[in-house]
């Protein structure tokens, strides 16, 4: 019986290892030292809204990085809506971590805020323009007036295809705004707009309905972790170094919240979406 609790003991200790991606083997931090960090989540409006989900699906992540750093208690704030998660992230007491999808809201953080860029996606962003199979539209010139549908005004998508439509001297378009991406691909589905502005993942799931893509947006740095303006250099250098490790330390950690790998994120990449989408 003894052997029994033992081994049982052991297994449960390895699944908690696994949970936080620490090694097999290796046991959590027993004590929780210094105050806790606020870690703000938004992931606009590509992903859920129920909170209770949203703190669950990040928590791996918030665990792994407390481990890193010596055993600090990071506490995760998941909002949804874009414009409050702005107005919490830019209030005097400003969290120390942030983690976003709509990288141009991020990108302002960067420039006006003093936030500073850890790490993104490894792979670009690109908004894709989307039409019935049977449209005339041949390239994004020619949409005119087209009614086109788009994602919430806020979001990254928006502010990606509106620079699009600029860069190809598509004069006044008629947009109409929905909240969700899937409404979009509804929209046009069903014949209420003509052109459709989605993600990558809708894009593919539209295609392999028999939709066509018609163009996409030019690259730009995707999901992305900031840290806060105050954090000093030292640490803000060790969160970027714990975040790169868990692609080989903590790959099942990534993969609950939607990344395959992360890359070191550059402050020239925030200003170069910003002059893109000229906000």
């Amino acid at each position: 019986m003894k052997n029994l609790t033992r081994r049982g003991l052991a297994q449960a200790m390895a699944l908690t290892a696994l949970s936080l991606g620490l090694p097999a083997g290796a046991q959590p931090a027993p004590k929780k030292t210094g105050t806790p960090w606020r870690f703000l989540i938004n992931e606009a409006v590509t992903g859920d809204t129920n909170l209770f989900l949203l703190t669950a699906r990040y928590r791996p992540l918030a665990e792994y990085l407390g481990q890193q750093m010596k055993g600090r208690t990071i506490d995760v704030e998941p909002i949804v809506d874009i414009q409050r998660f702005l107005t919490v992230a830019k209030a005097d007491h400003k969290p120390e971590l942030v983690f976003g999808k709509s990288v141009n809201q991020l990108a302002k953080l960067v420039r006006d805020q003093g936030y500073h860029p850890l790490v993104r996606r490894a792979d670009p962003y690109k908004a894709a323009f989307i039409v019935a199979k049977g449209a005339s539209f041949k390239s994004l010139s020619e949409v005119g007036q087209a009614r086109i549908i788009m994602p919430d005004e806020f979001a990254a998508t928006t502010a990606v295809a509106r620079a699009e439509l600029r860069r190809q001297n598509v004069a006044k378009p008629q947009v109409m705004h929905v909240k969700y991406q899937e409404a979009v691909a509804q929209q046009v589905e069903s014949g209420l707009g003509q052109v459709g502005v989605v993600n990558p993942t809708t894009a593919r799931k539209w295609v392999e309905k028999g939709g066509r893509v018609l163009a996409e947006t030019q690259p730009v740095v995707n999901w992305s972790v900031l840290a806060a303006p105050g954090l000093p250099a030292d640490t803000i250098q060790q969160l970027r170094q714990a975040l790169l490790a868990m692609n080989t330390q903590a790959a099942t950690v990534l993969a609950g919240i939607g990344v395959k790998e992360w890359a070191a994120a550059e402050p020239k990449d925030y200003l170069a979406l910003l002059d893109y989408t000229k906000e």
